[in-house]
């Protein structure tokens, strides 16, 4: 049993809640997070652990509601892939979510194909 941050999860309440709001404003209300990382956190990167815990007080949300095991959501490949993608410090954010919609798009397009082969006698 594995148990990881549903950044995913983080990334959207951040979003929601920032609203149309600039990062910076934002950054500023939450306070010791600068907007780059703010921006960072929206696009699913991975926050160190002082800007998780702002983040969490900011959304008034229990840390622990973040995370996740995967027993209990039985992580498929492509969302594990996409997980990583999401996480690597050396990927520009941007790319990280191009990689990782390439890769849940080739496995849905592998399923589909997969479903039509085995329908064929």
């Amino acid at each position: 049993m594995g148990t990881y941050l549903d950044i995913e999860r983080l990334a959207s309440l951040v979003r929601k809640k920032r609203g149309s709001r600039g990062l910076r404003e934002t950054a500023a209300d939450i306070g010791n997070v600068s907007p780059s990382t703010l921006s960072r956190v929206e696009s699913g990167k991975m926050p160190d652990m002082e800007t998780f815990l702002a983040l969490c007080n900011w959304l008034q949300v229990p840390p622990a509601e973040l995370f996740r095991t995967t027993e209990e959501d039985q992580l498929d490949t492509p969302e594990a892939i996409a997980i990583q993608l999401r996480a690597d410090k050396n990927l520009d954010p941007a790319i990280a979510n191009a990689l990782a919609s390439l890769v849940k798009a080739a496995y849905r397009d592998l399923s589909q194909n997969d479903g039509e082969l085995k329908q064929d006698p």
